[in-house]
């Protein structure tokens, strides 16, 4: 008797969305720790996260867009993303977002280093830069000829 599985398996991803899917959840952890240390009249310092502290609008952003992106990957992953016609291969938009997120990051990073960066500041830059990388081989991939998934 044959068993059938319905999970998802890893060998079926492309490499592009190992890397990108690997690199955004890695940085969605990352986001938490410490990216710098802000201080009030030098009085009371605190640290801040990615989501927290100077430019925290690009922070807050790139965690959306993090969320969004961990979110489309498993989609893709698990094969929800297949009867979705938007104009575009589930390739592109996922390549779209993971530039969006790496771009937001570095801007966060940026700003993270005019007060007192902290080392989950270069953690999150070289995890944006390998979401970038990731978000790259996305974007070469051929789309599907069977249609938009």
């Amino acid at each position: 008797m044959a068993q059938s599985s319905s999970g998802f398996d890893v060998s079926k991803l492309t490499m592009g969305s190992k890397v990108l899917g690997g690199s955004a959840v890695l940085l969605f952890v990352f986001s938490f720790f410490a990216w710098q240390k802000v201080c009030v009249f030098e009085i009371a310092c605190v640290s801040a996260n990615m989501w927290g502290g100077n430019g925290s609008i690009f922070g807050l952003l790139a965690g959306i867009g993090l969320v969004a992106l961990i979110a489309w990957e498993i989609g893709g992953a698990v094969g929800a993303l297949g009867n979705l016609q938007l104009g575009q291969p589930a390739s592109k938009i996922a390549a779209y977002l993971g530039f969006a997120v790496a771009a937001l990051t570095i801007l966060k990073f940026i700003f993270a280093l005019t007060e007192s960066p902290a080392f989950g500041a270069f953690i999150g830059l070289i995890l944006a830069l390998g979401v970038a990388y990731g978000a790259w081989m996305r974007l070469q991939e051929p789309a599907p000829t069977g249609g938009m998934a």
